[in-house]
């Protein structure tokens, strides 16, 4: 008999690789599956959008890793790092996702601008500790997801968010791009676990385990937050030399 798995399709901003949150609260409601498969293919397109329009003033997406090779202009900036530069787009899809779960507007922006900055900060440290990943290891992934999503109890709830795409194709190389990101946090944050319960012996109880860890978690991202030192974008001015084209 085939192991059924059950898949969150949230991969956008990968919203559950470093923070835990009640996807419970939102798996199972195939209209919303099929909203947020909408706003997933809203947000593919204007990718491709931001992509080929042309700016005066383009900057690298990042100083280090495969995404430095993403150009993103000066209309598409919301905050500025040390080392990587957060979008407009990351943090109203994000913001989406919690409005989604009932968040009001307010509460919304607050947790996804949180988030995001968690979330770039992270995949900063792990390129910078050998996270980062290669094309054909980007490749590897999708495959292996596409497989996961054809076994995932789920797998109706998954293909809402899928059929809003205006293919399947467009989904998966929409995955793709987010994998860039996505996958070097994810790698990172299991090397970091393994190693975090590894130091702390096998005599703790589970429970206790998951719970000193999710406390680890929490305070590597801030330190890793802190360390980029992300600022609002006021003016071209704020954005170092090193991100320019």
């Amino acid at each position: 008999m085939k192991k059924k798995y059950f898949l969150i399709p949230f991969s956008v901003a990968a919203l559950v690789v470093i923070a835990y949150f009640p996807v419970k609260n939102i798996v199972g409601k195939c209209d919303i599956m099929s909203e947020w498969g909408k706003i997933l293919s809203d947000s593919s397109k204007e990718n491709t959008d931001s992509a080929n329009q042309q700016s005066a003033n383009n900057y690298k997406l990042s100083t280090a890793g495969a995404i430095s090779e993403r150009i993103i202009s000066y209309e598409d900036i919301f905050e500025v790092g040390n080392d990587i530069l957060i979008t407009n787009q990351e943090v109203e899809v994000a913001k989406a996702f919690y409005i989604l779960q009932g968040y009001s507007d307010r509460d919304a922006t607050q947790t996804a601008v949180k988030y995001i900055e968690d979330y770039n900060a992270m995949y900063v440290e792990a390129v910078y500790n050998g996270f980062d990943v290669s094309e054909k290891e980007v490749e590897k992934y999708i495959s292996d997801l596409k497989n996961l999503t054809e076994q995932a109890g789920n797998s109706d709830e998954v293909k809402k968010v899928i059929s809003q795409f205006d293919s399947e194709d467009e989904y998966w190389d929409y995955q793709k791009i987010i994998s860039q990101k996505q996958l070097p946090i994810q790698n990172y944050v299991k090397s970091l676990e393994k190693e975090y319960l590894s130091n702390i012996g096998e005599n703790s109880a589970s429970d206790g385990k998951d719970a000193t860890w999710n406390e680890e978690l929490n305070r590597i991202k801030d330190d890793a937050t802190k360390q980029q030192q992300f600022k609002k974008l006021d003016s071209i001015n704020d954005i170092d030399k090193k991100f320019e084209v």
